[in-house]
């Protein structure tokens, strides 16, 4: 009793030195300590690489499983007050005998499970030993609940690659969430595989829910025998960086110990011939039931070896706009769109499933239409993730999302409308657990102190998929997730897959369509009471200093200013000039960077230069009144409307299209259709007068003090 008061007593007071060495005075928990963790191994060990410590924590950690389930001695790491002395005054001879123990039952645990080499050895020296078994000290490391083996390693891994540039780092919650929406079975002989495993976040994913499958369904004793025994048959990968490839290969050894060798492979997987059963390797075409995987993305990097395009579809397409820089409609292609049908073509057909990490632009925009039209033709669409806008900073500020796919038994030949219908999960979550510059972020009580738990709704949106599934309420559960019919997809000229673009919503049309029309209202296309929706193309900006006749030129920043800020010239004779200016009465809406800002043009800004970035509207008063439009163009019901046309994976667009698209609703009675246009109207007045009376006072004050 005495021994665990001790215990007690100690715990909370760890519990407080953490608090006090921290400015918000609060407990970091398992991401702090293995953060505080590496750091120490990465500056004080023998050895300094990720792989390294991955082994080394790694065998502390089957360690203190093996206390836990075999010894019964749980918490595995407890330290009294004489061992806190190990840290708080340098090390001591009570910290050599801890030390001694745990490397003694280290000996006696792979004597019984047999993961590392028979004449394997924990290699930290003493004062490291004892300092990691401190950070794990009180943590149940066999808690069914938490797996705090696997987040240990994740965070270790993370870590590493986070100060490499984190371009092979995909956040845990993501690599969770994919293991849920596969519903990934390896109990049931699922296997699963990742052809761009990076440091393995995917497969840790895959073995963490592996293990909580199986805690499930065995014994204490025999959950990590079982776990080896399961994992080293479902997982692999490949990998093109062998450094890499090693560094996945330690974090899943530091889990599955020698059995795991050669878990992830070094190799091109869009090398041609990658996959071939002469290939010799353990990957192979028409034969995973899951795959999972963050493929490299990015508009400015292509592939254009021939050899290598020639065995995609995507890469093979005719392109009006552009020359063919190869014979046979070759095209230099993104990775990422080369990697998504690589990724489906590796799938058993007609069982297999993908989760894939995707830029929004590949999901949304108009110029990757051509990917979703064969996405469609061989895949049916089982989950669509907008992921957080923060998921991949700071590195990168690249939308995505996690797309989840089943394979077709066979590609369809044309897409049409009256194909059998489906449901599709679709959610939009909001928090991924850091900010842009890739800070924890923690919950909050309603009270408003911070909790030791990250902010995050993913695990959220993976309860919901599973309510789905169960055709349960999972609204309740994740307001922001909801199913469309797959039928709503091919009724869409531009086949966009993204969840916001469907993401319903009182603003929608479709919510408060049928209640107006029911009182008489009608709707019409903005296109059909306009002359014209338009922008300028692209043009090379030949700014000059100002002189008397120079043109102003605004931005999409200056057309909400009441005085716009004129600070770039273009002169009267550029050749561009009749494309930019705008005329007095035209509407104004920004197509890309902060998109959907309304504005109209004053008398004023007659004859203005303005940006490419502005979308022009040239009403027609004979059709419906230019005011009248002005209001719902600033509506939420049209801004709900903007925003579900958005797409890009970096600067948010939209086009022409979207705005000449929007359907605007029309009273019946045109007496309340001339109060609003009256209205505006005299806002419209009274912006013009302002401006001129700004404008002059600027004079009289400019002459005044020439006077």
């Amino acid at each position: 009793m005495q021994n665990l008061l001790v215990c007690l007593l100690v715990f909370l007071y760890n519990s407080f030195m953490i608090k006090i060495k921290q400015n918000d005075s609060v407990v970091c928990g398992l991401q702090k300590r293995i953060e505080t963790l590496y750091d120490h191994l990465y500056a004080n060990a023998s050895f300094r690489t990720p792989s390294g410590i991955s082994n080394e924590v790694g065998k502390i950690l089957h360690t203190g499983l093996f206390r836990e389930s075999v010894l019964k001695t749980s918490p595995a790491f407890v330290f009294d007050e004489s061992l806190w002395r190990v840290f708080n005054a340098g090390f001591s001879k009570e910290g050599l005998a801890y030390s001694s123990v745990i490397k003694r039952d280290f000996i006696q645990m792979n004597k019984v499970w047999q993961l590392y080499e028979k004449e394997a050895k924990i290699e930290l020296n003493d004062f490291d030993l004892c300092f990691t078994c401190y950070q794990l000290s009180s943590l149940t490391l066999s808690d069914p609940v938490k797996d705090i083996p696997g987040d240990t390693l994740e965070i270790i891994r993370s870590q590493w690659v986070k100060r490499m540039g984190g371009q092979f780092f995909t956040d845990q919650h993501v690599t969770s969430l994919a293991m849920k929406l596969l519903d990934f079975n390896p109990l049931a002989g699922e296997d699963l595989i990742d052809i761009c495993a990076g440091t393995g976040g995917f497969l840790l994913a895959g073995l963490n829910h592996i293990r909580f499958m199986i805690e499930d369904k065995f014994s204490e004793e025999e959950v990590e025998t079982e776990t080896i025994k399961v994992a080293c048959k479902a997982l692999h990968g490949q990998e093109v960086d062998s450094e890499v490839a090693e560094i996945a290969n330690s974090t899943l050894q530091a889990r599955l110990g020698k059995n795991a060798k050669g878990l992830v492979i070094s190799g091109d997987s869009l090398a041609y011939k990658a996959f071939t059963k002469s290939s010799g390797k353990k990957i192979s075409f028409d034969s995973h039931l899951c795959a999972a995987s963050n493929p490299p993305f990015g508009t400015k990097i292509t592939i254009k070896d021939p050899q290598i395009l020639e065995q995609f579809e995507l890469a093979s397409r005719p392109n009006s706009s552009q020359k063919l820089l190869f014979p046979g409609q070759l095209k230099p292609t993104a990775p990422d769109i080369l990697f998504l049908e690589r990724n489906i073509r590796m799938l058993v057909p007609g069982r297999g499933r993908l989760a894939i990490v995707l830029p929004y632009q590949i999901l949304s925009g108009p110029k990757t239409q051509f990917v979703r039209e064969w996405l469609l033709r061989n895949v049916n669409i089982l989950a669509v993730i907008d992921l957080p806008d923060e998921t991949f900073q700071p590195h990168t500020g690249t939308k995505t999302s996690l797309l989840v796919v089943q394979r077709r038994q066979k590609p369809l030949l044309e897409l049409t409308t009256d194909l059998p219908d489906y449901k599709i999960f679709m959610s939009i979550p909001r928090w991924i657990g850091h900010d842009r510059r890739g800070y924890p972020v923690y919950a909050k009580t309603p009270d408003g102190k911070t909790k030791d738990v990250v902010l995050t709704d993913l695990p959220d949106v993976g309860l919901a998929f599973q309510a789905f599934k169960r055709n349960d309420d999972f609204r309740a559960i994740h307001e922001f997730s909801f199913s469309i019919d797959s039928s709503t997809i091919f009724k869409d000229p531009l086949l966009r897959l993204n969840a916001l673009f469907h993401r319903p919503a009182l603003e929608t049309k479709e919510n408060w369509s049928d209640s107006l029309i029911e009182k008489g209202w009608s709707f019409v296309k903005l296109k059909d009471v306009t002359k014209r929706v338009f922008y300028p193309g692209r043009f090379k900006r030949n700014y000059v200093d100002y002189f008397p006749g120079a043109v102003p030129f605004l931005g999409g920043s200056n057309i909400t200013e009441f005085l716009a800020t004129k600070d770039k010239w273009l002169s009267p004779n550029d050749p561009k000039l009749a494309d930019l200016r705008v005329q007095a009465g035209w509407l104004l809406v920004t197509r890309s960077g902060t998109t959907g800002i309304v504005s109209s043009v004053p008398d004023s800004w007659d004859g203005f230069a303005m940006s490419e970035h502005i979308i022009r509207i040239i009403p027609d008063p004979e059709k419906l009144d230019q005011h009248y439009l002005l209001a719902f163009l600033r509506s939420r019901h049209c801004q709900e409307q903007i925003a579900r046309g958005v797409f890009g994976s970096v600067i948010d667009e939209i086009t022409p299209q979207a705005i000449a698209d929007l359907e605007i609703p029309i009273p019946k009675s045109k007496k309340a259709l001339d109060k609003v246009a009256a209205q505006i109207q005299e806002g419209e007045k009274s912006r013009n007068l302002g401006i001129v009376h700004f404008m002059s006072g600027s004079e009289c004050f400019e002459q005044m003090l020439k006077a």
